[in-house]
């Protein structure tokens, strides 16, 4: 074994568990048996100085080996790290070293766990392990808490070192945190591992074995922006930021340069297109406004031209009167005896009105008086009708005492003639008696009706049976036939489940397909054996449905109430969704006639089951047999792993994890095929069918004999039902008839003590006899005082006619005098009929004057109100309608209007929303202007600064990126092959990425590195020298990678190793951690290194301090010399 140099043992111990790595994996804590069993990691020192039991108490506290010092460790480095029920241990301390950490154990003894603790430890989350997804899966089964302390070196300017605890709670899920002993929160220590640049999160730093695959799968981008956290200085980082976001803005602001450049020149494009619309509304709205403007003025002439004929015609008033008043002057003599006369007849005229009155005032009276006489009449009427009833009521009275006595002598009469006794129960007893055998006939009719029921069902039963048996015998001759029947014979429970989803296939949403064997056919025969060979019976005797619903319900039928032992499958994909991997050319290149799906006739839904299920549309078939060449064609082409050739089937299965070339071949013989067959017919089965089918005719024919007679004895019951029946009608008519004359004779004596109890009572009202005849003698003379006052009132309506006549004879007189005077008027009037005509004819001047002075006047006021009206609306407008109106007539105001609509009529009316749309796209045009300047402007500005932080910036990282590339190709070049990082640049800065280009053999060129282009190993070497060309430059105080060196053949294992070794053991570099479950023979090792071994494991002694690896050394060393 190599010298170790560590002198000094540190030992931890922990109760036996299971794998660590499969139990972080699987999120289930190992289980810890009862004895005493421990783990140990020892970082035993080889020194020849003192390594006796005592060892441990005679180091420092920290663990560290005495060629270390705390000046070794950098700020922020691992100094201690404990757990307690975390993952497989039960309790563990880890002293690490300050610089290269190599922690060795065999597979399952929790090397990883380790990683995890650092990793959740320091607050960071589990996906960065690409474990467990929670952190409650890290506590050990069986444990409710977890606990990790990590202690971290301090600053120089701190007093102690950092101490981190948290606390893991399995049933909430949930982390407590303390800091040097204080609860803190999560926060505080995420703050506290960003000022000790500690970046568990950067695959360049910290590396768990689940990850290590990622990182050859990082994107080029990703490696840059990791690399620069990892090795350049915080400003870097900033400026890289700083960069990123300029670049973006700067994108967003060209690209939104660009649309709105193209949305500009999109809206000039069209606002020219829009100008001639735009000049010809204009135009229009000018003409119109004109139009507005003259139509105002229109009313400022008619306004102007009625107040001048207002002027004139009240002139002409003046004038007339003039006239008039000079014409009076002169004739005013001759007028005299006219007017006087004049005069007499206006005073006859007004006593005429007066005399009228009185006519209608006498007339009036009059027809008071007859509606007085009417009145009179009425009642005198009244009374003696009311006479007439009073005699009638005192006869009916009388008449009703007499009726009341013939009454009762007549029902005394009836009561003396007894009619037979009437005895109700014999009657019911009767009745009863036929209801009786109406019962017992129903009771029958009803037992033959079921009988014959019974009968009909039974003989439907034999139709279905004879319908079935005859289905089956013609079965025969068809193969789907044979095939059920086949069914029947070797698969009965499938043939049960059959037959049940055929009777209920309705009740499906969709059909239900039976098993391929019956619902599927081969197209050529000769295929038949080889598309069995690739299916199971099973497959063949499955039933389909196309929903789920139909497939919980025929699987609850079949299995839970049927309890068939039979297979129910589904497909939700359609047959069109399963394509052939290949065309068909290719196909026959490879010597397949073609694929089985092919060869089948079937439902789809079927086939697409079959599909999805056996993979029929990738499984080739030929009837020829295969030789090599065929096979490594097959073989090689890959996309076809099942076919069947000839007698035997081929099945490939690929591992490709590891490799092309990793695959096995399974071949098999194919044997005959019990399916899609010719069978041989089973004479005996169709015999058996034939005499099954005559019995059951011989049976149908005995149940419609049967049948017959049940009929026959029917019809008898109903002819008896029926005279029954109207025997119990005939029965209650004549009991009725009895019961109501025995009822009527029972009543009479009733009905006489009602009639003399009438009678008394009619004796009782002889005093209101009496008291009506004195009414009739009130009301007789009533009538007569009626009688005298009508004749008293004809005799005052005579007078009241005499006034009349006598009014009507003074207003006739009037009138002849009125007649008269008018007379002498008309004929003065002719004598004077010249000056009479003079003045008529002067004062109709007058009244036209003043008609055609009030006419302009009303005009010229509704016109002056208009004025008004439109002046106010718009004031500004005033100057404008006057000069449109000065010296204007309204005619030639009209004639100007004429015009202009006339230039209307020949500019055709456009959109009203154009002038609205080009103004608006007028603004939007200046508005985006003015903000492309402004971007153009931020453009200008960004550019200066964008080239101020990139001069700063990228010589920085050309430098840094120098560094990294000349440490991974020396590298590289230790194990002869080639290496190298370079920055790849792009016009979008977010695209700047970092390429690692690696070769591995002399005749290929530098090919960037992928997670699928290299193989593991060499994966594993270019990330490992990565991760060492950053060493030197680690910004973080701790770097760890888990089982890098997996899938690495020795020769590069060795040389890694030596590499690592050398770079990690470098003074002023950070701490490394390098996990591994080997290590190779004659290895170089370090002084500063420090080896952690791990041993654990259910054969470890139950006294964990009996593994003590500075005893086991010691003795090694004391053989080797003694050998030596």
């Amino acid at each position: 074994m190599p010298r170790l140099s560590s002198s000094r043992r540190r030992r931890f111990d922990t109760e036996d568990a299971e794998d660590g790595d499969d139990d972080a994996r699987n999120g289930v804590g190992s289980q810890t048996s009862d004895s005493s069993k421990r783990r140990r990691l020892d970082p035993a020192s080889d020194s020849e100085g003192d390594a006796g039991p005592s060892a441990p108490a005679a180091g420092p506290a920290n663990g560290l080996s005495n060629g270390d010092t705390m000046q070794d460790f950098q700020p922020g480095a691992i100094v201690r790290v404990t757990v307690q029920n975390f993952v497989t241990y039960e309790k563990a301390d880890f002293f690490p070293g300050p610089h290269l950490n190599m922690v060795i154990g065999p597979n399952g003894t929790g090397k990883s766990s380790l990683v995890c603790a650092i990793c959740l430890g320091l607050g960071y989350s589990p996906k960065h392990l690409g474990r467990a997804g929670s952190v409650k899966e890290f506590v050990k089964h069986g444990k409710d808490t977890a606990t990790i302390e990590t202690e971290l070196q301090k600053k120089p300017g701190d007093r102690s070192n950092y101490v981190i605890k948290v606390q893991i709670r399995r049933e909430q899920n949930s982390q407590k945190w303390w800091l040097n002993g204080k609860e803190t929160s999560h926060k505080k220590i995420q703050e506290l591992m960003r000022s000790l640049k500690i970046q568990v999160d950067n695959l360049c730093q910290f590396l768990p074995q689940d990850r290590v695959v990622e990182f050859a799968a990082c994107t080029p981008v990703d490696l840059l922006h990791e690399t620069l956290r990892a090795a350049a200085p915080e400003e870097m980082l900033l400026w890289q930021g700083q960069l990123q976001e300029m670049h973006r803005e700067k994108k967003e602001l060209a690209n939104a340069v660009h649309v709105d450049a193209d949305a500009l020149k999109t809206m000039e494009n069209r606002q020219q297109g829009l100008q001639a619309d735009v000049d010809r509304i204009r135009e229009r709205e000018e003409i119109q406004e004109k139009v507005r403007d003259l139509q105002a003025a229109l009313v400022l002439a008619r306004y102007t031209e009625a107040r001048d004929n207002h002027g004139k015609a009240r002139e002409r008033k003046k004038e007339a009167e003039r006239a008039l008043r000079l014409l009076e002057s002169e004739s005013g003599p001759s007028l005299e005896a006219v007017n006087m006369k004049q005069e007499y007849a206006h005073q006859i005229e007004a006593v005429i009105p007066v005399k009228e009155k009185a006519v209608k005032d006498a007339e009036h009276a009059a027809q008071d008086a007859a509606r007085e006489i009417t009145a009179a009449a009425e009642l005198a009427k009244e009374m003696n009708n009311r006479l007439d009833a009073e005699r009638k009521g005192f006869e009916s009275k009388r008449k009703d005492l007499a009726a009341s006595r013939s009454k009762i002598t007549a029902f005394q009469a009836d009561l003396r003639n007894r009619p037979a006794d009437f005895n109700a129960g014999d009657w019911n007893q009767k009745i009863r008696a036929e209801e009786h055998k109406m019962r017992e006939m129903e009771s029958e009719h009803r037992q033959i009706s079921s009988d014959r029921d019974a009968t009909k069902e039974h003989a439907k039963r034999l139709n279905v049976d004879i319908s079935t048996i005859k289905a089956e015998l013609d079965a025969f001759d068809t193969q789907q036939g044979q095939q059920i029947s086949f069914m029947r014979k070797y698969f009965p429970e499938a043939s049960t489940g059959w037959e049940w989803i055929k009777e209920h296939q309705g009740e499906f949403e969709k059909e239900v397909f039976g098993p391929p064997m019956i619902s599927c056919s081969v197209k050529d025969e000769r295929y038949t054996d080889q598309i069995q060979a690739l299916l199971q019976i099973d497959d063949l005797v499955c039933f389909t449905a196309q929903t789920k619903n139909d497939y919980k319900k025929l699987t609850n039928q079949l299995y839970r109430v049927l309890s068939l032992s039979v297979v129910v499958r589904t497909c939700s994909s359609p047959l069109s969704a399963f394509q052939a991997p290949v065309d068909g050319a290719e196909l026959t290149q490879l010597g397949l006639d073609g694929f089985a799906i092919d060869c089948l006739d079937g439902p789809e839904p079927v086939l697409a089951m079959l599909c999805a299920e056996k993979r029929l549309h990738m499984s080739g078939v030929a009837l020829e047999d295969h030789n090599e060449q065929a096979y490594d064609r097959l073989i090689n082409n890959g996309k076809i792993n099942q076919w069947a050739a000839g007698r035997q089937t081929f099945t490939v299965r690929r591992r490709r994890e590891y490799g092309p070339q990793a695959m096995t071949t399974i071949t098999k013989n194919i044997p005959n095929g019990r399916f899609w067959t010719s069978q041989p017919v089973d004479m005996q089965e169709k015999k058996d069918l034939e005499r099954r089918l005559a019995e059951v005719h011989s049976e149908k024919g005995i149940l419609k004999e049967e049948h017959d007679k049940l009929k026959e004895r029917l019809d008898g019951i109903e002819e008896k039902k029926k005279e029954i029946t109207d025997k119990i009608a005939e029965l209650r008519r004549e009991k009725s008839a009895l019961q109501k004359e025995f009822q009527k004779w029972q009543s009479l004596p009733v009905k006489i003590g009602w009639e003399e109890s009438e009678e008394r009572q009619k004796a009782m009202h002889e005093e209101a006899l009496r008291e009506a005849r004195k009414n009739m003698q009130e009301t007789q003379y009533e009538w007569d005082k009626a009688v005298v006052k009508r004749a008293k009132l004809v005799i005052s309506h005579k007078k009241l006619a005499d006034k009349i006549r006598e009014a009507h004879l003074s207003l006739v007189e009037a009138k002849i005098w009125l007649m008269e005077a008018n007379s002498d008027v008309e004929g003065l009037k002719e004598r004077n009929a010249s000056i009479m005509g003079q003045l008529e004819e002067e004062r109709r001047n007058v009244r036209a004057a003043a008609e055609e002075t009030n006419r302009t006047k009303d005009i010229g006021r509704r016109l002056g109100e208009t004025v008004r009206e439109l002046l106010a609306r718009d004031e500004a407008r005033r100057e404008v309608y006057g000069q449109l109106a000065d010296g204007k007539s309204p005619h030639e105001v009209e004639m100007e209007i004429g015009a202009e609509e006339a230039k209307l009529e020949l500019i055709h009316d456009a959109n009203p929303n154009v002038i609205r749309e080009f103004e608006r796209r007028a603004e939007e045009i200046a508005r985006l202007k003015r903000k492309m300047e402004g971007a153009n402007e931020k453009l200008e500005a960004l550019n200066a600064q964008l080239g101020r932080v990139m001069s700063k910036w990228e010589p920085r990282l050309e430098e840094l990126v120098s560094q990294i590339n000349d440490a991974f190709a020396y590298n590289f070049e230790q194990i002869s092959c080639a290496g190298e990082v370079r920055v790849h640049k792009e016009d979008d800065f977010s695209q700047w990425a970092l390429d690692i280009m690696v070769k591995f053999r002399e005749n290929e060129a530098l090919q960037q590195l992928t997670a699928h282009r290299q193989s593991g190993g060499e994966r594993a070497v270019s990330t490992i020298f990565y991760l060492m060309a950053l060493q030197s430059l680690a910004q973080s105080p701790f770097r760890v990678v888990d089982e890098i060196n997996q899938g690495m053949d020795p020769r590069n294992e060795r040389m890694v190793h030596e590499r690592m070794v050398e770079i990690a053991c470098r003074e002023h570099t950070s701490q490394y951690f390098l996990i591994t479950p080997k290590l190779l023979t004659g290895l170089r090792y370090d002084a500063k290194m420090r080896v952690l071994c791990i041993a654990s494991g259910e054969y470890m002694p139950k006294e964990g301090r009996k593994v003590d690896f500075a005893t086991c050394l010691k003795i090694q060393r004391r053989l080797t010399a003694a050998g030596g």
